[in-house]
């Protein structure tokens, strides 16, 4: 007999609706083919003896890679809330991001679009994390007028599509967590309505490159007392400078509990935006720059402003994508970041530029290696696009050294190297003990001397590493690739060949 923590555990997730249609008697409910159930009788109260066993147990439904085969369920969840509302009084988080099945837009997510009787703004449920994927046209006429003829519709079909052509803050509960992706969903105000409406909101993510959220509903945003994380993107110029004109005028700490930041935008957007948080408790930053501008390190300066960030931050991306045929500018790496350097507690740098030269050289790295000793992830990449102007990378394979002796937790490092040595390393300080727990290393764009030196090396300094992904110039590159080859055979550490992989970049 299974215990009632392993029932617990064994319910705590749901991926297949069809896992509750069983829980009703056999003689209830048919499957009508070829992907929906139909009630072969009206439902009673006795029916749900054993639902209500189980379905309690759920906290946790995600419908968000569902196959075809598995979305049968979901059309009879309308009834069943008559007899239980909520249908899972436990549950905390809800995905849902039906699979493409047919490429009409207006009809992909109908066959599981049941599943949104789970949810229930009377009961707040679910009550921690709400995702959601709104597709063209589901909540319209057309999701109806649009149903292919092979497809089987269920009693509850279209009743469900009605239900939810009201607004979405009229059901939508007041979450912990959002994120919500609109593919081609028109209904935008829709959406910026029921945003307004939540007061409990830690965590926000916002992937749609077609929704904009505007003033109105970042100055809510930025006002709410828990709000942690908050991932944004294509906003326009006016809106972030209309943004920084309302919160002055507040005169109040605005997102005041920030913890994670990920921003899309432009030079300028990024540097008024940056200014108007706050928070004291900024531990992770993700900026993507668009356009070609001056980038200088003023515009990260707020990061760590007031003083307490220097302390707080341990996260740090930057993507900077050069669009347009504008001359490739040149770049130092350390001019632009050098305010990062104060952040003592960094353990993630990951730095990647496209069609930009980035000056990084042996002298960066060493004092990168001073600034940080908790870093785990260190990724420096520069895709230039013009291959006939590629240099020499500016890091010498012996210098990553200074890595072993200042970085201790280092697990994964990427970042161009110039590996041709010609003679054997010796520790300036000897051997040390515990070494790095490097587990992942990629050496792209870079040149390969004697392969016993290097496998010599990166054994001593590495001897943990199990994943290495050497790439090459254009230039040469078979040699190179032959070369690289052997410092893979001569690494007797690594956990299996099979997961040491050497490419050629084109």
């Amino acid at each position: 007999m299974t215990s009632e923590p392993a029932l617990d555990l064994l319910w705590t997730k749901l991926t297949r609706p069809s896992q509750i249609i069983d829980l009703l008697p056999e003689d209830a409910y048919e499957l009508v083919e070829p992907r929906n159930y139909n009630l072969k009788r009206p439902l009673v109260e006795s029916d749900f003896a054993v639902f209500d066993k189980y379905a309690p147990r759920v906290q946790f439904v995600d419908l968000s890679t569902l196959k075809l085969t598995l979305t049968p369920g979901c059309e009879l969840f309308s009834t069943l809330k008559t007899f239980r509302d909520p249908i899972f009084p436990r549950l905390l988080r809800f995905d849902w991001y039906p699979t493409e099945r047919y490429n009409t837009g207006a009809f992909h997510s109908i066959n599981t679009m049941g599943a949104f009787h789970l949810i229930s703004r009377k009961f707040n449920v679910p009550k921690e994390q709400f995702c959601l994927t709104m597709s063209g046209g589901v909540t319209t006429s057309a999701a109806v007028t649009q149903i292919p003829p092979d497809f089987a519709t269920g009693d509850g079909l279209i009743e469900t599509i009605n239900s939810f052509r009201e607004s979405l803050s009229s059901w939508l509960p007041d979450v912990q967590s959002l994120v919500i992706r609109t593919g081609n969903y028109f209904s935008i105000p829709d959406i910026l309505a029921a945003l307004r409406g939540l007061s409990d909101l830690q965590h926000f993510q916002k992937k749609s490159s077609q929704l904009r959220l505007g003033t109105d509903i970042l100055s809510h945003l930025a006002g709410l007392p828990h709000l942690k994380t908050l991932h944004i993107e294509k906003e326009t110029e006016r809106t972030i400078a209309d943004l920084a004109e309302v919160l002055e005028k507040r005169h109040r700490p605005s997102f005041p509990s920030l913890q994670s930041v990920k921003f899309d935008g432009t030079y300028h957007q990024h540097s008024v935006f940056l200014r108007l948080i706050t928070s004291k408790s900024l531990e992770s930053i993700h900026m993507n720059l668009t356009g070609l501008h001056p980038v200088d390190k003023s515009i990260f300066s707020p990061l760590t402003t007031p003083p307490i960030r220097l302390s707080s931050l341990r996260h740090f991306i930057f993507i900077m994508r050069h669009i347009g045929d504008c001359p490739h500018p040149i770049l130092s790496a350390m001019t632009m970041f050098e305010p990062l350097l104060a952040c003592a507690n960094l353990e993630t740098f990951d730095i990647f530029f496209e069609a930009l030269k980035v000056e990084f050289g042996d002298n960066d790295l060493q004092r990168m290696a001073d600034a940080w000793p908790k870093l785990v992830s260190l990724k420096v990449f520069s895709r230039h696009t013009q291959q006939t102007e590629w240099a020499d990378p500016e890091v010498h394979l012996y210098t990553l050294w200074t890595l072993v002796e200042k970085c201790r937790h280092l697990y994964e490092l990427e970042m161009p190297v110039d590996a041709r040595v010609d003679g054997p390393f010796v520790p300036p300080h000897g051997v040390l003990p515990g070494l790095p727990t490097l587990k992942t290393m990629c050496l792209f764009l870079s040149p390969c001397g004697s392969p016993t030196y290097i496998a010599d090396f990166l054994n001593l300094a590495f001897p943990n590493l199990v994943q290495l992904d050497a790439s090459t110039p254009r230039l040469d590159s078979e040699n190179h690739e032959q070369t690289w080859n052997k410092v893979r055979d001569a690494l007797p550490n690594v956990v299996l060949p099979s997961n040491v992989r050497v490419r050629i970049c084109h």
